[in-house]
């Protein structure tokens, strides 16, 4: 039997993969110890469950369920909007135009994205100023800072909406032409073709296109800090204030513990639920 020889030309992954693994090793421990009372910077540095204790009030759980209830909606809405929207540009003429336009958001940082959509949204805003030149209402809208997060997830779907974009066009792009035209030629037609063939292929795209938007939308600052409401809010704006604010800073490695279990925990369930959805295609 043989065996393979060692590629040495993985060594040379080590000094970029190593620094980035390193760093991330060293916060995920820094964190998870400081939130049992190591690390503690104003006390004795202990184990003690008294900060996650503190940690789990209203006001966390409150936090909790709207950066979680923003998250999903921007994965969904988004994931619903590009799906039907990649398919169609499969043939549209001047979709190499489209597609650049739609890439713009993708250059545009999160918090200047944040006061371009509060300038359309705000209560003087231009699209309060449509509607009431219409007189579609009769006193403006509040959408910023709104106690139901409307304006924070619709600056959230703007943002994502192409990141899916991409992702999902070139799944469905690259899936092989031949094998459409096999379908077709046994007497396919476009539900079949989409049903049997276009998602099944696609699906793992969308999965990882989810997923990502998801964690990076439930771990957004900035977005939920300008146009998200009062309260609740993001449960990364909940660490920034108790760990600069109160500088209780083992209660903030509880809340960042938190998140990153919530986001290998959804992880987990969507792709359960994935894996048993693709079964039936």
């Amino acid at each position: 039997m043989k065996h393979k020889k060692f590629e040495w030309g993985y060594l040379l992954l080590i000094p970029g993969i190593g620094y980035i693994i390193f760093f991330i090793v060293t916060a995920l421990y820094v964190m998870t110890v400081q939130s049992f009372g190591y690390y503690n910077y104003t006390g004795a540095s202990e184990f003690t469950l008294h900060f996650w204790k503190e940690a789990f009030d209203q006001s966390f759980f409150d936090d909790l369920w709207f950066s979680f209830r923003t998250a999903f909606l921007t994965a969904i809405v988004s994931i619903a909007v590009c799906y039907p929207l990649s398919l169609f540009l499969q043939k549209m003429p001047g979709k190499k135009i489209f597609l650049s336009v739609m890439k713009i958001p993708l250059f545009v940082p999160a918090l200047v994205a944040s006061f371009m959509i509060i300038n359309i949204i705000d209560y003087q805003g231009i699209l309060n100023q449509v509607l009431l030149a219409l007189n579609f209402i009769e006193e403006p809208l509040r959408l910023r800072n709104d106690p139901y997060g409307v304006g924070a997830l619709a600056v959230q779907i703007w943002k994502n909406v192409p990141f899916q974009m991409m992702i999902m066009y070139s799944a469905i792009e690259n899936i092989r032409t031949d094998i459409k035209d096999a379908a077709k030629n046994l007497g396919a037609n476009r539900l079949s073709l989409l049903t049997h063939i276009i998602l099944p292929i696609s699906l793992p795209s969308a999965l990882v296109a989810v997923i990502m938007v998801f964690v990076l939308t439930f771990n957004d600052f900035a977005i939920a800090k300008t146009a998200g409401p009062l309260y609740p809010t993001s449960i990364s704006n909940l660490m920034y204030l108790h760990a600069y604010t109160f500088g209780e800073w083992n209660a903030a490695a509880c809340i960042g513990v938190m998140m990153m279990a919530t986001s290998i925990i959804f992880v987990i369930v969507y792709t359960y639920i994935y894996r048993k959805i693709i079964k039936h295609f």
